[in-house]
């Protein structure tokens, strides 16, 4: 997806729109104050982009004083302001990209590892000669199989982060260690890869032009279960006879 840096949204800058979705995309929900503490806003001004981004249908209450990223904030979030790029451009971007995919499942360096890569929106279409960016989602799972395992190597490999320098906002967030190293290397401060996780943006996916670049052995797409039918009450009769 490519939003225009002069542009807005719901009223508000694109780009400020798209930065501090990004910013709170990493939290499973958050509250005014981390909204002010990534965004800059404060009092009243925290509350109208709040109402701005709902009316939007960017974000969701999820609780009493709390929010989350929607599926279309999370699109957004993931968004280029980058200027359209030539078809060889791209190209080059992706093959630059799937050379990362293949040090990230062979480096036991990283904790993660890619079994699923597909192409979508632009790219797929050879007609388009300068595609908006390169859209790719990745779906990113642990090499170690066993949970206990898996979480002891996360926290050393935390460890080992913050010994260099790096700051991890939360617990959330160094939960999910294995994982971010693995995407943030994948999108290698590319301006040109749009990057999703498959899981979270499937049903964007798979709904425009796809290709799959690669998939393991025995991988098969995730299919979000349908909600739950909800069946109306039945009507209440006040006769007592």
């Amino acid at each position: 997806m490519r939003i225009d840096p002069k542009g807005a949204i719901a009223g508000y800058p694109a780009v400020l729109v798209r930065d501090t979705l990004r910013r709170l995309r990493v939290h499973l929900d958050w509250n005014i104050a981390r909204l002010e503490s990534v965004a800059g806003f404060s009092g009243p001004k925290s509350l109208a982009f709040i109402r701005a981004m709902v009316s939007a249908g960017l974000i969701e209450r999820a609780g009493s004083g709390r929010w989350s990223v929607t599926r279309a904030g999370q699109t957004v979030s993931s968004a280029t302001a980058a200027a359209r790029v030539t078809r060889a451009t791209g190209e080059r971007a992706l093959r630059e990209f799937m050379a990362r995919v293949d040090r990230v499942n062979h480096d036991r360096n990283y904790l993660g590892k890619v079994i699923a890569v597909v192409l979508f929106g632009s790219m797929v279409k050879p007609e388009v000669d300068r595609p908006s960016d390169v859209d790719i989602a990745v779906e990113i799972v642990p090499k170690e199989a066993d949970r206990e395992l898996a979480r002891e190597k996360n926290e050393r490999r935390a460890q080992e982060l913050e010994a260099k320098g790096h700051y991890f906002r939360g617990l959330l967030d160094r939960h999910v260690c294995w994982y971010r190293e693995v995407f943030t290397h994948l999108k290698g401060r590319s301006r040109v890869i749009s990057l999703v996780d498959l899981r979270v943006e499937g049903e964007i996916v798979w709904a425009a032009p796809h290709q799959i670049l690669y998939s393991e052995r025995g991988w098969k797409p995730y299919i979000p279960p349908p909600p739950p039918v909800v069946h109306p009450a039945p009507p209440v009769d006040d006769c007592p006879f």
